[in-house]
Formats: C-alpha cells, structure tokens, sequence
C-alpha cells in the first residue's frame, strides 16, 4: 500500500513539473540572425515603431556557459528609443505565446560602469484602430545580470463581454493591452534614448533564454458571459472576479489589516532627524529652511537643521480616489453612489476602516507610515490636512491652473498659456500667493517648496511666437513681438526683404492674423518663442519669491523631453529644476539645455505590475509581481542616488487609481497603498531600506549595497 502510495505522489509530482515546466520560444541556434530588424520609437513612444538602418548597432550570435545569446551594442543616439525586432521564425506568420502567461528572458548588462535599460515588448495586428500592445522592463546595474519577466494579459477581439472608456480592461476582455498571444508579429527589446538615460551614450547587452513559463490558467472570469461577469467591481471597489494576498472580503477584514500594519512598523531609521535629514552625517549650516548645496561634488538638499537631505517622498497622499460611475451595472448593489453620479471607494473604504473621524485619524496614520516605511516626503496635491500634521516635510503646488477661467490666455497654444506681457498674469500669481494654503506654508520651514503648474505643454520650438503672430492685435505679447522686430531690423524694408513679406507698416503686422514664410522668419520666431519662454518663467520665479523668499522654486514640472529654451530658463530661474520621467533607471539622467551642474527634482515617477486584481501597469510595467516591482523601485533609486544632480525622487502616486479609471479612464496601479488602503509590503520593505540608506550609499558612489529587495 505504502508502495502504491508513494508511486501515486511520483505520478502527481511529474505531472505538476510537467504542466509548470517552461517551454523555449526563440532557438538562438537556428534563428537567422540577419532577419532581425533595428526599430525606432519615435515620439509619442507608445506607437508602431519604425524600422531604422543604423551602423552604430551591432547584433551578433555567440555561445557561452548558458548557451546561445544575443549580443547587442547600440550607440547612435540620433535614435529616440532604439531597439531590436525579432520577427518570427523562418516560415512562420506570428509567434505563437498561447499555452502560457510570462515570457522570461535572460538580460546580461555588458557595461561595466553604468545602469541598463530594457523592456520586453510584444505586438498585434491592428484591429480596426485598435493597436493592442503590452511591454514589462527593469533596469541592471553595472555588470548585472538578471531575468525579465513579462506577464502578458490575454484577450481576443471576439470577447463577447465589453468594458468601454478604461486605459485597460480586465484579463479576457478585449483592450489595448491583452494580447491575442496566438498572433503575435512582433517580439521587441527596446530602451530609453541614448541622449537623454545613458551617460555612455551607449548599450551593450545580452538576450539569451527566451522563453515562456506560467502555464495559462484562463481569464479567471466569465468573460463570454455578461449576466455572470457584470457587475465585476465588489464594495470596496475591488475586481470581482480574482483573489489575492490581503484582499478585502467583508468589513471584519479592515481589523485584520490594521493589526498586520501594527506588527510590520518600525521607529524611523535610526540615522535620521526630525526631518529626515541624516543626523550621524555633517552638520552644515543651519538656516532654518531648505536649502541646496553641493557637498563632495553631488548636490544635497539640506534641512533646517544643516542635514544632508534627499527628497524620498510620494505624491498625491489623499484620502480620495473619485471615480465617474459610467455604468452602474459594473459595479455591486452595496457601492456608495454619491450625487453627480461619483463613486469614491478610497474614501469609504477609510471610513470602513477607521471609523466615521477617519479624515481626523488619517493624517496621523500617514505621518506614522512615512517614518516606518522610510519616507521623508509627502509629495504635491496631497490633502492640506495631512500636511498640516507638520511631522514629515512637504512640497506644495502654487496652484496657478485654477486661474485659466480668469485669464486669457494666448489662444492656439496647447495648453492654453497666459501672456506673460498681461498684467493680470502677474496680478493673478500675486493674488494666489494671498490664498489661505500658501500663507500657512510660506514661513513654516516643514515646506521644502513650491511647483507652479503641472506638465505645460509648449509645442514646437516656435509654437508660442506662431501663436502669438496670428492673436488678435490686443494681445500684449503681440505688441512686445512687433517691438522686438523693430529694434532689430529698424526699417520695415529692412523685415520684409529678411522674410518676403509685404507689410506697409508695423501696424500692419499686429493687424495680419497671418503667418510668414516659415523658413524665412524662423530665426526670429525661435528668438521671441525663448523670450516669451524666459520672460514667463521669470514672472512666474518672481512671484513665487516675493511671496515665500525662503522657500525653495521647483519650477512646472516638464514632462520627459521638452524645449531646450525650457531647461534654459528653467536652470536660470529655478531653485531645483522639476522633471517628471517615467523610465526604469535616471543613471544617465540629462536634459538638452539644463546644466550638468544644477540640482534635479525627479517630481515624478512610478513602476507598477498586475498581481492583485489591477488591469493596468503603465507607465512603466516591472515585471509580474511585487517582488519584481520592488527591485525595479530599487534599482531607480540606486541610480537615482548616484546621479550627482539629482537631490530628490517622488513616486506617483500614494494609492492606486480606480480600476474604472479617474475622469480620463487612466486607472494605473501605481500606489504605494490599494483603494482599500491597503499596502503592498513587498513594495513598501523597498522604499524603506532605501530610506534607511540612501545618504551613506549617495556618498559611496558605488552600485554595490547589501539592502536588495526581498527574493
């Protein structure tokens, strides 16, 4: 009997290893090496990309210990995100992924003295305008080697239940990002520009074991079926149709979770001051406010007590999550609808979990779980009640976006800027400065600084001057453009033999709603397009300094790649200089125009993955769970530390968004705690043996530390 027995478990154990064995996809034997094609992502990054030739990228076959691999260089930093296509194998239409859920493959980093990026990216045919895409990536420090791991959702366009209006849907249901994994044409790794993320101006990597693993276990909902897949979100606003680690199932569950969070936290780091600021470091001068200086050739924030300071923080801490209920037949019965046809699960969830005085308890609860989870900042548009616990430092938004109803701007731009020769303009920063917010924060030295504005978009390099050209003749900046063409050229001849036009007078310029000759003019286009640039951010520094003079200025924010005259004014301007770079390392962080000697605020960044009921990854998928999540946190903080201008990094953002999405349908998962205020500890052990270290590992200088992330 024993004998049967025993035989019995053998049988089951082979099965088991069988059914979780992973399968080779790409023989780098047999591949035709020479059909591999050099790719291009243009800006916006997220589209097809294009096929490039290129004699700065190198791909070549080798063999070593772990068998056949892929040797890539690339160094053509004309490239915007340069990569390489794998099409699939001789004879064959599509690369076949079904069967299974992860794609893995062995990355090496050849370089030996910077961070690598790399991403895995697989592709269909469109579908109608649909172009269904899904990517995972990480970064490698200097030497490392590593496996990137890529869950990829599945769905096909025959689905028969539908979810409209999200950035993505769940696991079966058709969307852009869950692939048809029997109709994959494409099979790409790719990185960040040279320019802009490399400090060698260069990549050389390995791909070797391209593979799949993960046997598919289905959708885990009925996703041919609408009577039994809607509704799919539960109460707490949580995906019906999955089970995880920590998920909520009843109110009782909210004890549970607060007493685990009892045992988990710990006292600040030891190292730190009240601030947050490195007490066993050097005592520099104490001014009672932040300020920035350069100490053994890296730039530091120092606090109010003459610490050394690195800005480890998360925006948006807030107790609310709102989302616009855009049908009700998605959600349970028991969900809190609010008027205007809102819903807000965060905030109930709080209220489940801390009583009907959450809103007096949560600030507290936040100051707590910064110290023990090793933050030291709470980031921009988070809840003035939060801030005013005055036990962690803050950065605060201006706030200048609420006057665009009240100024007009200059019409044609993007975004809708002001004027900045307008009056009001400067009238409106001054009054803003008056509001109840910023006179609380303006003297209180727990406030690091101001931003102004979020992410403007400016256009082309001459967009602002071209708008300016065809605004009505009332437009101040139009008047201060003629000006400008006047003390240069003097003679109106003089102008229009430059730029082939005809204009009788200079009059006849404020009148014409015309554009001239784009070649011709260029050159003094770009010449006023930086002087509006300049004089506007000039307004708006000015502003911010007579109102706070002791107060750091990040300045707006920009958003990846921007105008070099940006980064211009902004280093002439700014304080700290604000950037907003969603990528998977800063090692190489730089900028077209800024300065390699000014401090740098990374305002904005994240990493997220799919592994508790969430749909949506981006802007930067890490892998497949958060044990991948945390060693991609990891990884950007080590570059982060070491980059000698960078003084700070703030994750975006404090908790998840909807899994229906906010107001423009993004419902990243991306929070540092889920809408049931839970946190993901896996997560949070990174940021806080981050926290714990980050000073001594930023004088170090070195990508070694022995405070990796938990396997």
């Amino acid at each position: 009997m024993l004998k049967t027995t025993l035989t019995a478990a053998a049988l089951i154990a082979a099965l088991t290893l069988a059914v979780g064995a992973e399968k080779p996809l790409v023989d780098l034997e047999t591949y035709d090496i020479s059909k591999i094609q050099v790719i291009d992502f243009g800006p916006p990054l997220w589209v097809t990309p294009k096929v490039v030739h290129s004699d700065k990228v190198k791909i070549r076959k080798e063999k070593n210990s772990a068998g056949w691999v892929l040797d890539v260089t690339i160094s053509d930093v004309t490239l915007d995100n340069p990569g390489i296509l794998l099409p699939p194998p001789e004879g064959e239409r599509y690369w076949n992924l079904s069967g299974y859920e992860h794609l893995y493959a062995d990355i090496e980093n050849m370089d030996h003295d910077q961070q690598m990026i790399l991403s895995v990216r697989i592709t269909n045919p469109l579908v109608g305008r649909y172009e269904i895409a899904n990517n995972s990536g990480f970064a490698l420090n200097p030497g490392e080697k590593r496996t990137l791991r890529f869950y990829y959702p599945q769905a096909d366009e025959f689905t028969r239940c539908r979810i409209d209006g999200l950035r993505a849907t769940p696991p079966g249901i058709f969307g852009h990002k869950n692939v048809d994994p029997r109709r994959v044409d494409a099979l790409i790794f790719w990185g960040h520009n040279l320019r802009g993320f490399s400090r060698n101006q260069s990549v050389h990597y390995r791909v070797g074991n391209i593979r799949l693993a993960r046997p598919y276990r289905g959708p885990g909902a009925p996703v041919n079926d609408p009577e039994k897949f809607f509704p799919f979100i539960d109460r707490y606003g949580q995906y019906v149709h999955a089970d995880w680690p920590d998920k909520i199932h009843t109110d009782s569950n909210f004890s549970r979770a607060i007493e685990r969070e009892r045992k988990f936290n710990q006292p600040r780091p030891a190292g730190w001051n009240k601030y947050g600021g490195w007490a066993a470091g050097p005592q520099l001068k104490a001014t009672g406010a932040f300020y920035v200086t350069k100490y053994e050739g890296k730039w530091f924030l120092v606090d109010p007590e003459g610490r050394l300071f690195f800005s480890h923080g998360v925006n948006a801490v807030t107790t609310q999550a709102k989302a616009k209920e855009r049908h009700s037949f998605w959600y349970e019965k028991a969900a809190v609808r609010r008027p205007g046809g809102m819903l807000d699960f965060a905030e109930d969830n709080l209220k489940r979990k801390y009583g009907p005085e959450f809103r007096k308890q949560y600030p507290s609860v936040v100051a707590d779980r910064f110290a023990a989870w090793g933050l030291n900042t709470i980031g921009c548009w988070s809840d003035p009640e939060i801030l005013a616990e005055r036990r962690t430092p803050y950065t605060l938004d201006f706030g200048l976006v609420n006057y665009r109803r009240t100024i007009k701007p200059v019409p044609g731009l993007p975004m809708g800027i002001w004027d900045p020769w307008d009056p009001k303009f400067a009238e409106a920063l001054a009054k803003r400065g008056d509001s109840k917010v910023i006179a609380a924060a303006k003297d209180d030295p727990w406030c690091i600084g101001f931003f102004l504005i979020n992410e403007i978009k400016w256009g082309d390099r001459t967009a602002a001057a071209r708008a300016v050209l065809v605004s009505p003749a009332e437009l101040p900046a139009k008047a201060a453009f003629v000006n400008m063409l006047k003390t240069k050229y003097q003679a109106i001849d003089l102008l229009n033999e430059r730029w082939a036009s005809s204009y009788p007078d200079w009059n006849a310029i404020l009148r014409s709603r015309e554009l001239p000759d784009a070649e011709r003019s260029y050159e003094d286009l770009l010449q006023f397009n930086t002087a509006f640039i300049d004089r506007f951010y000039r307004i708006c520094r000015d502003a911010v300094k007579r109102c706070a003079p002791n107060r750091l200025y990040f300045g707006s924010r920009f958003h990846i790649d921007q105008l070099p005259e940006l980064y211009q004014a902004a280093a002439k301007y700014c304080d700290v200089v604000a950037c907003n770079t969603y990528t998977w390392s800063v090692d190489g962080f730089r900028r077209q125009g800024l300065p390699d000697d000014k401090p740098i605020l990374i305002s904005e960044f994240h990493v997220a993955v799919l592994d508790r009921g969430t749909f949506n990854a981006d802007s930067r998928p890490a892998g497949v769970d958060q044990n991948d999540r945390a060693h991609a946190y990891t990884r950007l903080l080590q570059g982060a530390l070491l980059h000698p201008q960078i003084v700070g990094m703030h994750h975006f953002c404090w908790r998840d968004q909807p899994l229906t999405g906010r107001g423009d349908g993004e419902n990243f998962a991306v929070g540092v705690v889920d809408n049931t205020d839970t946190p993901y500890w896996e997560f949070v052990d990174a940021m806080r043996k981050v926290g714990e270290h980050m000073i001594a590992y930023r004088l170090a200088g070195k990508f070694t530390c022995e405070w990796e992330p938990s396997k």
